[in-house]
């Protein structure tokens, strides 16, 4: 187990590099579940990120975006 998080650490600490910002971080200790916030430019930037770490469980990446810009966007088109 102290490998896997190590693993982790290592994977989180290199998202500067990559040119990842992690915006937050929440886990659910008891389920097992760590969520992250993230901001990329690209997709290939998440790819990196990530891709030392698939091997430790199930992953699921949700693009999202900031609904008040949404609005905003929205707004302007009309």
């Amino acid at each position: 187990m102290p490998e896997k998080r190590a693993l982790f650490v290592k994977a989180l600490n290199s998202a500067k590099e990559i040119g990842v910002k992690i915006i937050g971080s929440y886990a659910d200790a008891p389920g097992h579940t760590v969520y992250l916030i993230i901001e990329a430019d690209t997709a290939l930037q998440i790819a990196q990120l990530f891709d030392p770490i698939l091997e430790l469980g199930d992953t699921e990446i949700k693009p999202v975006a900031d609904s008040m810009k949404l609005l905003d966007q929205m707004k302007e088109q009309d």
